[in-house]
């Protein structure tokens, strides 16, 4: 649903280059479905499976301008004028976002956390997964691979 107007399905699109970028991608994945690769929202991935999100490789888009302010992490989305708070900058936080860099999966993200902060493993994921969906949310952080189900 739309925040903006309540209306379910309508986009906001802030600009003509937006608005081709955002057609290129839903006439991409319409032609994706065709050919029976089933495509799935962002506001979806919460419910994957942890060993699908694992392999997710987290990325931050082109045009969001990271901020660090004392005592938080910003940023600064293309189209917004006011930076939102991300997250409380402590180590945990920084390692993981210091992470999504469209290279690593979230798996591997959390398992080297674990092993930094003398964590287990499951600690160490749960926390890299909860920031990665937070900032998905946020429209900062998106997957950069394929998700395979």
């Amino acid at each position: 649903m739309d925040r903006q107007s309540g209306r379910p399905g309508r986009h906001v699109i802030p600009s003509r280059r937006s608005f081709f970028k955002f057609l290129a991608g839903e006439v991409t994945a319409f032609f994706e479905e065709l050919c029976g690769r089933p495509q799935l929202r962002l506001a979806d991935l919460g419910q994957l499976p942890d060993e699908t999100l694992a392999q997710i490789m987290p990325k931050v888009p082109p045009g969001v301008e990271i901020l660090v302010t004392e005592g938080h992490i910003r940023a600064r989305c293309p189209g917004k004028e006011e930076p939102i708070i991300l997250f409380d900058r402590n180590p945990a936080n920084t390692f993981v976002f210091n992470r999504f860099n469209g290279l690593t999966p979230l798996g591997g993200i959390g398992a080297e956390l674990a092993a930094t902060l003398s964590w287990d493993g499951e600690h160490g994921f749960a926390h890299a997964r909860s920031l990665f969906l937070r900032l998905v949310r946020l429209g900062v952080c998106v997957p950069g691979n394929p998700i395979r189900q």
